[in-house]
């Protein structure tokens, strides 16, 4: 078993990996993340995508400082989100709590 930083890409990100790579890590040492970041109004100011921005400047970071012993893997931006509060408005992307 290999742990991210010994894989052909070394990204962190699952999107980047193959089926090939992803048999080769070992699963108890392995944390996957799934980041959870709405696509929704911010205000006429900011886009629909912020706290996908913020979500994806976060794992960068985590990435960046994970120590080598653990492997972390950051699955793809779950943008949907129970976004009632904001269904009103244009770009929101939302499911109800019973679909998530």
């Amino acid at each position: 078993m290999k742990n991210i930083q010994s894989l052909s890409v070394s990204s962190g990100y699952w999107r980047d990996l193959t089926t090939a790579d992803l048999s080769d890590i070992d699963p108890a040492r392995t944390i996957a993340v799934l980041p959870v970041a709405a696509i929704e109004q911010h205000g006429p100011h900011l886009p629909l995508d912020t706290d996908a921005c913020i979500s994806e400047a976060l794992i960068s970071r985590l990435l960046s400082e994970m120590h080598v012993d653990i492997t972390l893997l950051a699955l793809p931006i779950m943008s949907v989100g129970e976004s009632t509060e904001h269904g009103d408005f244009p770009g929101t992307l939302m499911a109800s709590a019973e679909t998530l």
